[in-house]
């Protein structure tokens, strides 16, 4: 079957471009995390963004969950309707897999998606590589877990397992992670968590996503708003849950990443 034109996917990119203009922003999500109770900041996230009226009757973590999933259904439903190759498809499905998505993503012949599948390898491998040095497990663990297909060349992982977190910050000053990786390691060494590291994964992912906005016919575009709408998604649960728990709104606000908007 002949590969789809950028041209072909002139409608898909204009349902999107519509789509787009319902996402929800970062700053709705912060002031969302700052309501008293769960209705009132699902209201807000509701009333800024496109959901189903049977957002704003759910009660419980469970018909959260039950909503979110449909949620996702509908979206799959979406892009497997918009994505015209059955690749780019199989690469959104797996996203939080890119090693699984890599072979996919190094024939399709899209570089934005490419180096989207390359950049997630690369975060997964710092993420792994943190994780395993600040619980004090050994380089074979990491040896087992490392993952092939980034930019960076996991070897930088396992060469430098001995260094410290700063001298590590250094092997990697040239490349696009530096400020991430300083963030994420001071705030594990000042506050023992990771959420400056999780965080600045996504915020990097979803600047990455942004450049859509700016090409002009293909999947790529396609491709950003359905994971930018998963995102947006999983940061719905993220504040809902968080009401439902009562967690204080400043430890909400520190977990609500990047937007697409």
């Amino acid at each position: 079957m002949k590969k789809p034109s950028r041209v072909d996917y002139a409608f898909a990119v204009g349902k999107v471009r519509a789509l787009e203009k319902k996402l929800v922003s970062q700053a709705v999500f912060r002031q969302a995390a700052d309501e008293s109770d769960f209705q009132s900041a699902v209201k807000i996230i509701f009333e800024a963004g496109t959901f189903s009226e049977e957002m704003v009757e759910i009660k419980d973590s469970e018909a959260l969950d039950e909503y979110l999933e449909k949620e996702i259904k509908s979206l799959r439903v979406l892009m497997s309707e918009l994505l015209l190759e059955k690749d780019l498809l199989r690469i959104f499905d797996e996203d939080e897999k890119p090693q699984k998505a890599m072979p996919q993503a190094q024939g399709c012949g899209y570089a934005f998606i490419r180096d989207y599948i390359r950049h997630r390898i690369d975060l997964a491998n710092i993420k792994i590589f943190c994780r395993i040095k600040y619980s004090g497990l050994s380089r074979e663990k990491l040896e087992n877990l490392i993952l092939k297909g980034g930019f960076l060349d996991e070897k930088i992982f396992l060469q430098n397992f001995s260094l410290s977190f700063s001298e590590f910050g250094e092997k990697i000053q040239a490349t696009p992670y530096k400020e991430l990786w300083t963030k994420a390691t001071d705030t594990l060494d000042e506050e023992e968590t990771f959420i400056a590291l999780e965080r600045g994964i996504e915020d990097f992912l979803m600047k990455h996503l942004q450049r859509a906005k700016y090409i002009v016919f293909g999947p790529e575009p396609v491709f950003a708003y359905g994971l930018a709408k998963r995102r947006e998604l999983s940061l719905v649960r993220l504040v809902g849950i968080g009401k439902l728990n009562q967690i204080p709104s400043t430890i909400l606000k520190e977990r609500i990443s990047e937007t697409y908007v």
